[in-house]
């Protein structure tokens, strides 16, 4: 199902010599008056230190991965749709999918970096009930489709001098209940942005503020963020954040191997498809807002300089599952109801893959 292609592309560039053979010429004896002084040398040009992206003891990058992702069992009730008909109620036992991204340097220059991501992700559910005709619109997306993601991201470091630097940020996500048969308009393309103002008063630690556009919560919103990565003078432990969308403490047993505690949100609007009124329903706007907190655990292990595998287990908390119409912001707190609410439990996750890191 999914179809892997790496093309490596080799140059290599000969320079010819071409070597004369003559007779050296005769050496002549420099006079002791004719010493050079290069004591009024002066250097013509100034070499400007900057800022890198990275700390030392951090995660490796990951330039590509490869991963699964699994849920345990757990219910899903849903409202009515509409005025008239009765909360549903179902069992998902499973709920899971492929996870690919790539992240390269595509510009990588003391004095500007920008990376180039794409990402893939799936969420498979498998019912315990199958579902009919009969069934709510959202369960039967589900249990039919699943929900996709497919995004490109760009990053931009701009160190502006050795303490001081900016990020960047923009992301285009096509998210929604479609197949690859089936393909959803790229009018439902969802855009999210950053940008940050950083210190780095040393290589173990950087931080820095910001704004962010993001889907996180499911819904549109524009929230500050405070990133930081630290790495302690031991260089046994750090921490690695960006609040409110991440925090990681990280333990570092050695070079190939580290853990990781702590929190992650995911999150988005996903498009349910009304298309060809298959649901009868008199609109064809309906967005999933989904986010989930992700309490987890992680184990980082090196096989090899550029190989790693990660092993992750938690707990996935619902924020949210329901349903809206269109695409608006929605800030947190905001009591306005949704179109459709629902109630989704809590199972216990995990998560395997398999990345090629930056050396």
């Amino acid at each position: 199902m999914l179809k892997s292609i790496c093309i490596l592309l080799f140059t290599c560039f000969i320079l010819p010599l071409n070597i004369v053979a003559q007779d050296d010429p005769p050496i002549e004896e420099e006079e002791e008056d004719s010493v050079v002084d290069y004591s009024n040398l002066v250097q013509t040009t100034e070499n400007k230190a900057y800022a890198s992206s990275r700390i030392v003891g951090q995660l490796p990058i990951k330039l590509f991965s490869l991963g699964y992702d699994i849920q345990g069992a757990h219910s899903l009730s849903v409202e009515p749709f509409g005025d008239t008909g009765v909360p549903t109620d179902n069992e998902i036992n499973s709920a899971q999918g492929l996870r690919f991204s790539i992240n390269y340097p595509v510009y990588s220059k003391n004095d500007f970096l920008l990376n180039v991501g794409f990402n893939y992700a799936e969420t498979n559910y498998s019912f315990n009930n199958p579902t009919s005709t009969a069934s709510d619109p959202l369960t039967q997306a589900l249990d039919n489709n699943g929900l996709r993601t497919l995004g490109f991201t760009a990053t931009a470091f701009k160190p502006l001098n050795i303490r001081n630097y900016l990020i960047f940020q923009f992301g285009a996500n096509l998210n929604g209940d479609y197949s690859f048969a089936n393909m959803q308009s790229l009018e439902f393309t969802r855009y999210s942005g950053a940008v940050i103002y950083g210190i780095k008063p040393n290589d173990r630690k950087m931080w820095g503020l910001g704004l962010s556009r993001t889907y996180l919560g499911g819904s549109l919103n524009y929230i500050p963020v405070y990133y930081m990565m630290y790495t302690a003078q031991s260089k046994k432990w750090g921490i690695e954040m960006l609040l409110p969308a991440r925090f990681l403490y990280r333990r570092n047993i050695n070079a190939k191997n580290m853990l990781l505690f702590g929190w992650e949100i995911e999150g988005n609007t996903y498009r349910i498809s009304n298309d060809d009124n298959i649901y009868n329903l008199p609109y064809n706007d309906m967005e999933l807002r989904r986010s989930e907190l992700r309490f987890r655990a992680s184990w980082e292990r090196a096989i090899s300089p550029q190989i790693w595998l990660s092993a992750q287990a938690g707990y996935r908390y619902n924020w949210s599952f329901d349903i809206d119409r269109g695409d608006f912001v929605r800030p947190f707190g905001d009591n306005t109801p949704f179109l459709v609410e629902t109630n989704l439990g809590n199972p216990f996750y995990f998560n395997f893959s398999i990345n090629w890191v930056s050396p």
